[in-house]
């Protein structure tokens, strides 16, 4: 179990301390108890990595259930600093803010998995491969509900008049 906790307990940690911040720690530590009881159960037909993560996000989405919210899946304005990069144009630190919530309401509205995948994907930059490996699901699938998702995102922001019809996000 060592091995393991040394082979993927950063990785595991970054994730969850970028969804749950301070509370990281005790998911983390569930999450090995929980992989610890499944071991014996553990097919080894997949990835260990994606298995791994797959008990984490179950983890998330049950904690936020627990909470009556939603898993937060973009940053919000006071970790973005829009005024930080356009102090002296104070008209684009206002559009930015917009399209900060635009893209906040957007992702909210979302199927939680379709959110997950978009953020994982624009914010972290994770390949869509690795992204179907953490949710278990084919990469076709993954690939759909980021399809969705920027579709989503798109009429939103068009209806928010932060976007024109005929352009790309």
């Amino acid at each position: 179990m060592r091995t393991l906790i040394d082979r993927h307990g950063g990785v595991l940690m970054g994730f969850l301390v970028a969804r749950i911040g301070e509370e990281a720690e005790d998911m983390y530590q569930e999450t090995w108890s929980r992989v610890s009881r499944g071991i014996p159960g553990y097919d080894d037909r997949g990835s260990f990595r994606a298995w791994l993560f797959q008990i984490a996000r179950r983890q998330l989405i049950d904690h936020h259930r627990r909470k009556g919210a939603r898993v937060q899946l973009v940053l919000t304005e006071d970790e973005v600093h829009p005024a930080d990069s356009a102090a002296a144009q104070p008209d684009q630190a206002l559009a930015a803010q917009q399209i900060s919530h635009a893209l906040d309401h957007a992702l909210r509205a979302m199927d939680p998995n379709m959110a997950e995948v978009v953020r994982w994907r624009l914010v972290d930059g994770i390949p869509f491969k690795e992204i179907a490996a953490r949710q278990d699901i084919p990469l076709n699938t993954a690939l759909g509900r980021m399809h969705r998702g920027l579709k989503r995102i798109r009429r939103d922001l068009i209806a928010a008049g932060l976007m024109n019809e005929g352009s790309t996000p």
